[in-house]
């Protein structure tokens, strides 16, 4: 699987403690990406599944988040890594630029098989002129789904998602010094 980034704990990236995985590629390359980096489909690292369940603290988070670039443009590992998580008991949630009804109606098998072994999906094209107000998502066209296999709950508003809900944004600083920031912010609270 091609992977831009590894977080392996963070509060800011769906519900509860999660490790977070951003894929690299993205055909869809909306304007205003919050990750342009992760658009190119050369660049980035190689790792098997194996090696990125290896990674996984799971003492210490109750799921993963799949956010990219696009992880539906790699169908197969994308679907390899939701079965072997979901088999060790975390809860998966998974960001795309597509809609599920996209998704669902998809030629390849691989992609409408992921969609039966994902928990949340956070689906649509990020819109910059649509401003969201709701936990975990860029812009307002942008949906938080429950699937149940194949069933889905559309979740409306931060009070919807009860109290599973984290934190917004995340600054980590590691013993080196590097910064990641991390979640999504939301600009009308930003102190000048």
């Amino acid at each position: 699987m091609r992977i831009h980034r590894l977080l392996p704990v963070s509060q800011a990236n769906g519900p509860g403690s999660r490790f977070v995985l951003w894929v690299q590629g993205c055909s869809r390359q909306c304007a205003g990406c919050f990750n342009p980096n992760t658009h190119s489909h050369y660049e980035g690292y190689e790792f098997s599944v194996s090696e990125i369940i290896s990674q996984i603290p799971f003492a210490e988070v109750c799921g993963i988040t799949i956010s990219g670039g696009e992880p539906f443009e790699q169908p197969y590992e994308l679907a390899l890594l939701l079965n072997e998580t979901g088999r060790r008991g975390l809860n998966r949630l998974v960001y795309t630029g597509f809609t599920y009804e996209e998704l669902n109606q998809h030629e390849s098998l691989k992609i409408r098989e992921s969609l039966f072994l994902i928990d949340m999906l956070i689906d649509g094209p990020f819109e910059r002129e649509k401003l969201s107000d709701m936990q975990w998502t860029g812009s307002a066209n942008q949906r938080v789904l429950e699937l149940h296999h194949g069933k889905i709950k559309i979740i409306y508003g931060k009070n919807d998602i009860g109290s599973n809900a984290s934190i917004d944004c995340e600054l980590i600083i590691d013993q080196a010094g590097h910064v990641t920031v991390t979640g999504l912010i939301d600009s009308k609270s930003i102190v000048e």
